[in-house]
């Protein structure tokens, strides 16, 4: 009853807006595809990844002043024309010096895991008693934590030794350059899943072709 319920949901979601169960398919087997491709070259995914958002950070910072300026009897016109000379300039720097960004946004998904993962663990000892799922939460808290200590200890710079040579400084930037590329596969991985799962869903209630 509930497979039916949620299959019939799924195919009206789609009709309404007009989206065929078969395009919809077809677009999920791309992204997958290209997010298991992704796994092969997570490197130069990175690197791919940064440039895009070095040029979205330029068009939200462009946006953000055109609207200060559209809006000049605001008080904060001040705070939103650095916020987005801000934006520019960290589009500009993320397009000119990809490696650079790339590590200070891998750095920064590693504290992001720690952090998350300890809240996650202080979350799952308040629930502790009042359901059973606080394991899972805990579990998760744990997994977090380990996986930014993974990724802080490759991307944490070695000993001058280790960085004097050319050679050194490419084996360092091996160990957490994809880390980016990786997530960003994974992503297009799971989105494709779930796309794949909503057409086929659809497509068992009778929706579309």
């Amino acid at each position: 009853m509930t497979m039916n319920t949620s299959a019939e949901s799924a195919g009206k979601i789609l009709s309404a807006r007009g989206i065929s169960p078969g395009w919809l398919l077809a677009l999920g087997v791309l992204m997958t595809v290209l997010g298991v491709i992704g796994l092969g070259m997570s490197y130069w995914l990175t690197t791919v990844a940064i440039f895009w958002l070095g040029i979205l950070a330029i068009v939200g910072g462009v946006a953000q002043i055109l609207d200060a300026f559209h809006h000049r009897e605001w008080k904060g016109i001040v705070w939103h024309l650095i916020i987005g000379a801000v934006y520019i300039a960290a589009g500009f720097l993320m397009i000119t010096t990809p490696l650079s960004s790339a590590f200070w946004l891998t750095l920064f998904l590693a504290i992001s895991l720690v952090v998350t993962g300890i809240s996650r663990i202080f979350l799952s000892l308040q629930m502790r008693g009042q359901s059973g799922a606080w394991l899972w939460v805990l579990l998760s808290g744990v997994i977090s934590i380990a996986l930014g200590a993974i990724i802080y200890g490759a991307v944490a710079p070695p000993g001058a030794e280790a960085l004097a040579t050319p050679e050194g400084q490419l084996q360092w930037v091996s160990n957490w350059g994809g880390f980016i590329g990786l997530f960003v596969a994974v992503e297009f991985i799971m989105e494709g899943l779930s796309l794949i799962s909503i057409a086929s869903t659809a497509k068992r209630a009778g929706y579309g072709a």
